[in-house]
């Protein structure tokens, strides 16, 4: 199709959306539609005369309004690009609802999301009556249910669903005000309309399906109305009564959900979404909730349909109380859903019940000012919870049938457990955060807010039932195992609050039960493998770590039948637990090391999937990190499971983050060692920070990090290798992502390994790629680009020729050229004042940073310097006198600006090596020297003793340093800096004395210079006894 200035007509417009529905002409349909959104704003009118148009198939009316709904999106509000006109958002409007009456489902419901689309746009200002459109067809349809009716009020409460949901999805106040001002007199009439449906077809064993779709609906639109349209809907006379209707129709259509059949499935639905607007309310409005009436007997309720449930799952027990396993009739294995509809409404009451003790322990935060009924509404709310729900009897009933129905394992359980062992291990495993969806993790946290928030109630109860059981000789595996499941989650409350000796039981109770191979024992074995996990971290001494560590290598033993899988598993994810621990000590784990890296690592080699793999290798990354370098035996067992599951991993992102965690950590651990696996590790780094893979987005985080550790552990000299990924930092400097200090720090690495191959080889694409970013970043940004530069410059020491190499790329990537536009803008900035002042565009910081970069180039070369001086001179058309002259000034004026000692010690020794060009442009500043010199000499003189590490470098830190190459030439690169070196007074002294005398002697130089100096300056300056 030729897309080519094809004029918008409706004809045209149906042929393109015919040729829409074809497989061969979607592209060129696509494209033209797509020209006509930006040049022709009748499109959508003429969109919507599709859609409606029932002669036409329904496929072309589908890609009508799939159009239309993405133009709504794009193009309806007023600030958008192509906006829709206004007149052709009439058209569209005053059509929208005419199809009140559309047969098909699918197209009924696009049209309902377009309306809800335009009505958060346009309502209440171009818009005003929708709702009241809405209400009225929706009255009006309700009035006498006939087929054609039943169609019309479908659709229009359809629509009205949308609308809602839009409104009350937004955060602005003036919408919320809106939804609230229309909110009364819309629940009203559809809280009717429900009321009706389900008086009319309740009663029946087999209505018409279209009425309890009805009444459906109204839910829907309804529970979106009371938690959105209403700030306080406990104070609605017509909230508060159609909330007790809903607490009757909650019990009768409880006793319609038995059996199967569409009936049963729709009034199921109907008992779910009653249990979603009591949740939502609960949530969102926690003080009305309790305060609107019969709340309290709903939870109450609520709660029996739990204790019912849990009732039906203790009869299933699959294990009997001596280790026997029992034949479970019926099962629940029936396919009508029936076991899943009852877990959903038990789920729903641990969740309201949950909810209740928000309410009195974990109040929703706001920042809004309460109003005092506010507040008085919250007091009695509390008062009522506390005083006839969450009393001492009711709570403790509330744990026992938690801890004995609902954290028992189930059939369903141990057949997973034995059909997929690494697949449920997994499930379990990342369970705990489905609370809201899973009634194993929910009543896990709703045990542990029952705990933490009412520990003076359930302590001692939970003690007890903790003693009852804490006997090798009590065989109830699954009880146990219960039990268990409820010490490991409340370890803090019963260590503090009960006093449970956890050392005294682990030794007496969990080592013998460990040892137990009878049938169905490994369900145990896996709940101590995760309750010393729970208790280690709170409390088990120090002494008795070995007995930890014994239990964790015994539980890995494959030789043992129950040391099953899951078994096995568990007991190496809790391990990281007990090695992860702030009272972990080294000595104390070594004599099980190999053994657990053995059984780990075996581990590995067993199980398939990558997730599980994973899994096992963040806990051997664990383990690495606590051995550190006692690391090296198994390091090589690490390193060669790396590549294939490297290669597992696919396009798995997420895998390949964590394989790049554990080699950092591989290396840290190595240190120097580490240079054996570069031949593995190199590909990876370049694979996770080279563009081209499709992969930097993802790795390139993690692959820095390895790269900076394999830096900082290689000794000196670097292999080509390495030196040959340095190429790969360059488009990461120009990238100037978050990621930029890393890549500054890793360069700065680099300088130090392999300074000569850096200067020779790199120095002019790497000094590019910092003329490129300067400037744009902050002045901490900044510090580690100069820091950069400093450390080449100081990397040529004083050979003349290298440094001139240096300047020279410098100069040609226009770096030094910023360098000292920067200066030169802040210089032009202090001469200049009132309105017409200039501001400089260099911070304070960055300034001290440019004058450092040129105080290196001094130490290194002064007549060097001097070159550059006059290049900026000739390349400005300024000249040499007046670019020293400017460049001075600046830099004696800022230097009372730098406050860090080493910084001022640097720029005193360059501007006074510059005596030693014994020239005018220098000797005429003699006086701002001389104040330089007194204020930094008597700063060290006045820090006495600990001023030695601002001249000297202090040797006490060498024990810090161990076998980290780098560290090693940090060290010495520090100790070869004359900052740190030189002798402040002696430097002075010597480049005086040395002008002094080619200016013909102390007489002569006093005479033609020094009687220039202010009186006071060298007054002061001549107490310091240096002339």
């Amino acid at each position: 199709m030729d897309t080519e200035n094809i004029p918008l007509t409706p004809q045209i417009l149906l042929e393109v959306l015919q040729a829409a529905t074809s497989q061969q002409h979607v592209q060129s349909a696509s494209n033209q539609l797509s020209k006509w959104e930006t040049t022709d704003p009748r499109l959508w009118s003429l969109l919507q005369d599709a859609y409606l148009d029932r002669s036409l198939p329904n496929d072309i009316r589908w890609i009508a309004i799939l159009q239309l709904k993405n133009g709504v999106d794009k193009y309806w509000r007023k600030t958008a690009t192509h906006s829709i006109p206004k007149q052709i958002k009439q058209v569209i409007k005053s059509k929208i609802l005419t199809s009140i009456d559309e047969p098909s489902p699918q197209l009924a419901v696009q049209n309902a999301v377009v309306v809800g689309k335009i009505s958060r746009h346009d309502y209440p200002l171009d818009w005003p009556d929708v709702f009241t459109q809405l209400t009225a067809i929706v009255r009006t349809s309700s009035e006498e249910i006939t087929p054609e009716t039943l169609l019309q009020l479908n659709r229009a409460l359809q629509i009205l669903l949308y609308v809602v949901k839009e409104h009350s999805a937004g955060k602005v106040p003036r919408m919320r005000a809106n939804l609230h001002t229309i909110t009364p007199e819309i629940f009203r009439v559809l809280g009717g309309v429900y009321v009706k449906c389900v008086d009319t077809w309740a009663p029946a064993n087999a209505p018409p399906m279209e009425l309890p779709a009805i009444s459906l609906l109204c839910l829907k639109i309804l529970r979106r109305l009371i938690v959105s349209g209403y700030e306080f809907p406990n104070r609605s006379e017509t909230v508060g009564q159609f909330w007790q209707i809903l607490q009757q129709h909650l019990a009768s259509f409880l006793g319609l959900t038995n059996g199967s059949g569409d009936y049963v499935n729709i009034v199921r639905k109907h008992v779910i979404h009653l249990g979603k607007i009591f949740l939502d309310v609960s949530r969102t409005h926690q003080c009305s909730f309790v305060l609107l009436p019969g709340t309290l007997e709903l939870v109450k309720f609520y709660w029996g349909l739990v204790v019912s449930h849990g009732e039906s799952l203790a009869s299933s027990k699959p294990i009997g109380g001596q280790g026997h396993k029992r034949q479970v009739e019926g099962n629940g294995g029936s396919d009508d859903g029936t076991e899943e509809f009852q877990e959903k409404v038990a789920l729903h009451g641990m969740l309201l019940f949950r909810a209740c003790v928000k309410v009195v322990y974990s109040p929703n935060a706001t920042y809004r000012y309460r109003q005092t009924q506010e507040k008085e509404e919250r007091t009695v709310a509390v008062d009522m919870l506390a005083s006839q729900l969450l009393t001492p009897d009711a709570v403790i009933h509330c744990m026992e049938v938690l801890v004995t129905k609902y954290f028992m394992l189930r059939k369903g359980d141990l057949e997973g457990w034995e059909e997929d062992p690494e697949g449920w291990s997994m499930q379990w495993e990342d369970a705990s955060e489905s609370w809201e969806f899973l009634i194993r993790p929910c009543a896990e946290r709703l045990f542990l807010d029952l705990v933490i928030n009412l520990k003076d109630v359930l302590a001692g109860p939970l003690k007890r039932v903790f003693d009852s059981c804490s006997t090798p000789q009590q065989q109830d595996i699954l009880f146990k195992d219960a039990v268990y499941t409820a010490i490991g989650l409340a370890a803090s409350v019963l260590n503090k609050d009960a006093s449970l000796d956890f050392d005294t039981f682990m030794n007496n109770t969990l080592v013998p039960e460990v040892q137990i191979s009878q049938p169905y024992y490994n369900i145990l074995r896996r709940r101590i493998a995760i309750l010393i996990g729970q208790w280690v971290t709170v409390k088990i001494s120090v002494p008795n770590r070995p007995t930890v560590y014994k239990i964790y290598q015994h539980l890995l033993d494959t030789s043992d039948s129950q040391n099953d899988l899951v078994v096995r598993l568990t007991a190496a994810r809790n391990l990281k637990f007990a090695i992860n621990d702030w009272d972990f000590k080294i000595e104390d784990f070594l004599p099980f090391a190999n053994d657990l890296f053995e059984k780990i690592l075996g581990l590995m080699d067993e199980v398939e999937t990558t997730e599980t793999k994973m899994g096992l290798l963040n806990a051997i990354g664990i383990l690495i990190n606590r051995l550190d370098e006692k690391v090296e035996p198994f390091a090589e067992r690490v390193v060669n499971i790396i590549p294939p599951l490297w290669e597992a991993t696919g396009e798995e992102h997420i895998f390949k983050q964590a394989i790049l965690g554990v080699l950092t950590k591989v290396i840290n651990a190595m240190k120097d060692m580490s240079v054996r696996y570069h031949h593995m590790i190199l590909p990876l780094i370049k694979f996770g920070v080279e563009s081209g893979t499709g992969m930097q987005v993802y790795l390139l985080e993690d692959g820095l990090e390895l790269w900076d550790a394999t830096i900082k552990a290689t000794p000196a000299p670097a292999s080509q290798e390495l030196l040959a990924l340095f190429p790969h930092l360059i488009p990461l400097v120009e990238l100037g992502s978050e990621n930029l200090r890393k890549v500054l720090e890793i360069i700065e690495g680099y300088i130090l390994l392999a300074p000569r191959e850096i200067i020779i080889h790199y120095r002019d694409p790497l000094f590019a790629a910092f003329n490129s970013i300067l400037g744009g970043l902050k002045a901490e940004a900044n510090r580690f680009i100069f820091n950069g530069v400093e450390m080449v410059i100081r990397a040529a020491g004083t050979n003349e020729e290298a440094i001139q190499t240096i300047i020279r790329s410098l100069l040609d990537s226009g770096f030094l050229l910023k360098v000292f536009e920067g200066i030169h803008g802040s210089w032009e900035a202090r001469q200049t004042t009132g309105p017409k002042k200039k501001y400089s565009k260099v911070e304070g910081n960055i300034l001290t940073d440019y004058l450092g970069i040129l105080a290196r180039i001094i130490l290194g070369s002064s007549g060097l310097f001097v070159n550059i001086v006059e290049y900026i001179g000739q390349t400005t058309g300024e000249g040499f006198e007046v670019t020293m002259d400017w460049l001075l000034d600046e830099w004696f004026n800022h230097f009372g600006n730098m406050s860090n000692p080493k910084t001022r010690k640097l720029n005193l020794l360059a501007l006074t090596r510059l005596l030693d060009c014994n020239q005018k442009w220098i000797l005429k500043r003699l006086q701002d020297l001389m104040t330089v010199w007194t204020d930094v000499v008597n700063e060290f003189d006045a820090a006495n003793d600990s001023s030695d590490d601002l001249i000297y470098w202090n040797d006490a830190d060498d024990d810090s340093i161990g076998s980290i190459p780098h560290l090693k030439r940090m060290r010495q690169f520090a100790t070869e800096d004359p900052v740190a070196t030189v002798d402040v007074k002696e430097w002075i002294k010597h480049y005086l004395n040395k002008v002094q005398q080619e200016n013909g002697g102390a007489a002569q130089f006093t005479g033609e210079w020094l009687a220039n100096v202010d009186e006071s300056v060298l007054k002061d300056f001549t107490k310091l006894r240096m002339m």
